[in-house]
């Protein structure tokens, strides 16, 4: 399978991701559903097919979502757009992080990613177009990309 619609391993140079072996960009649900069942898939990247038709997959240890792990740069931009949590004291739970650690981070995200085969969904989150945002979501297993696509609104390319 080779969806590309133009995206090239050089654009992902600019994320820092290098040596891309095969880019999937904005796949149809038909062709992650494909994906998910290839039989040469092993671990986490496997798909099983349930009796109603659905497919199941094993996510680890990490399952759910994490709401009380939500990190943010606090920067000159941020400072005084979010509300802070500020150890617990406030009502969410948006933890300052900084730019250091943002840093580290990215650069083992993107070490793994490298020299990988990458499922990409351009999307939005928000359902105003006058205030939604562009996002571009970036996978190495084609069941992450399947619920991107159906949680985060896709784009209209």
């Amino acid at each position: 399978m080779r969806v590309n619609h133009g995206l090239t391993p050089q654009d992902l140079k600019a994320y820092g991701i290098n040596d891309v072996q095969d880019i999937v960009h904005n796949p149809s649900y038909d062709m992650l559903f494909q994906e998910e069942l290839d039989p040469n898939l092993e671990g986490y990247e496997r798909g099983v097919l349930t009796t109603l038709g659905a497919i199941a997959v094993d996510t680890g240890i990490f399952t759910g979502r994490s709401p009380k792990d939500k990190y943010l740069v606090r920067d000159d931009t941020t400072r005084d757009t979010v509300w802070w949590s500020d150890k617990g004291k406030g009502k969410n739970d948006n933890k300052p992080l900084s730019q250091e650690t943002w840093q580290h981070l990215k650069g083992l995200v993107t070490q793994q990613l490298s020299g990988k085969r990458l499922f990409i969904v351009d999307a939005f989150c928000g359902a105003n177009t006058d205030t939604r945002l562009s996002v571009r979501f970036i996978t190495e297993v084609a069941w992450q990309a399947h619920f991107v696509k159906k949680h985060v609104h896709p784009s209209e390319r």
